[in-house]
């Protein structure tokens, strides 16, 4: 029958990391690399891949809409097809009722400068905006845009009838540039472009919508997990879209931070979710399910 559920929960699941813990734990750690490692960008791509919930845009930058992004996770190293420049750090595929947003991420250490000491714009944040700009001619082509609903594998049903609107990200710098320096602050609010976003490291904390997030790599339409947070929870109403990503099982093994008994149950708990998350006739389902 249709209006009967067909799932059912483990009665008795060992429990995700509270977003209380998991937030206290990861603030830690951000702001420890902001402190010591601020020189290092490789490390805070590091830190992003493992922590997708940081990443603004999974639900939207200009207010917050209530779909999940495409496949539930943001992706690493996004490609452009062709593109012969630096490619994006992040991109969430993000969508609302009318629009899709491809929200292309592009982070910098956080010691860089945005102005030089006679308040012009610092040659390596003019080269950092240069990357968007390339992203954005990019995406002016209209062929380029069917190839990237193609190389994503972004089937017409989740962008059928709705605008593309990409929305280019910058995460660069700190705040305390800015700090008694309102004339540098108010020409850094002049910098941005209606479809960009710029922000310090100082701004970036973690939103727990995006709880459930993954960190995916993608090749040839296939997307590849990379990492599988511990807050993660398991249920009928992102089960579509985890059952897009592999490799799931060997993401949970390189998580240390999940305890033994939770990362059993997930290892085992995948395919039954994934199996459900293929069906076309789902019957009835509770989004406040989980496991």
């Amino acid at each position: 029958m249709p209006f009967t559920k067909k799932y059912s929960l483990d009665p008795h699941p060992p429990l995700a990391l509270s977003w209380e813990e998991y937030e206290k734990r990861s603030l830690l750690e951000f702001n420890s690399l902001l402190e010591t490692k601020g020189d290092k960008e490789k490390l805070f791509q590091t830190f992003f891949e493992n922590n997708p919930a940081y990443l603004p845009g999974a639900f939207g930058i200009f207010g917050q809409s209530g779909h999940y992004p495409y496949a539930a996770t943001v992706v690493t190293q996004p490609e452009l097809t062709g593109l012969t420049t630096k490619i994006p750090d992040f991109m969430w595929l993000s969508c609302d009722s009318c629009n899709i947003y491809p929200i292309l991420i592009e982070i910098e250490a956080p010691n860089k400068k945005w102005f030089t000491s006679e308040g012009r714009p610092h040659h390596k944040f003019v080269q950092a905006r240069d990357q968007l700009t390339d992203w954005r001619m990019w995406f002016s082509n209209p062929n380029h845009r069917l190839l990237f609903y193609d190389y994503y594998g972004i089937p017409s049903s989740f962008h059928k009838g709705k605008a593309f609107k990409p929305i280019y990200v910058l995460i660069y710098g700190r705040r305390f540039e800015f700090e008694n320096e309102p004339y540098l602050n108010e020409k850094r609010s002049s910098l941005t472009q209606n479809d960009e976003v710029f922000m310090t490291y100082d701004r970036i904390r973690p939103d727990i919508k995006a709880r459930d997030m993954l960190c995916s790599k993608v090749k040839n339409q296939k997307y590849y997990a990379v990492s599988i947070p511990e807050t993660i929870r398991l249920g009928p109403g992102v089960s579509s879209y985890y059952s897009l990503v592999i490799d799931k099982e060997g993401a949970v093994s390189k998580n240390k931070n999940l305890t033994v008994e939770r990362s059993n149950f997930l290892l085992n708990r995948f395919s039954y979710w994934d199996a459900y998350g293929k069906k076309t006739d789902k019957g009835l389902e509770n989004t406040g399910d989980k496991e």
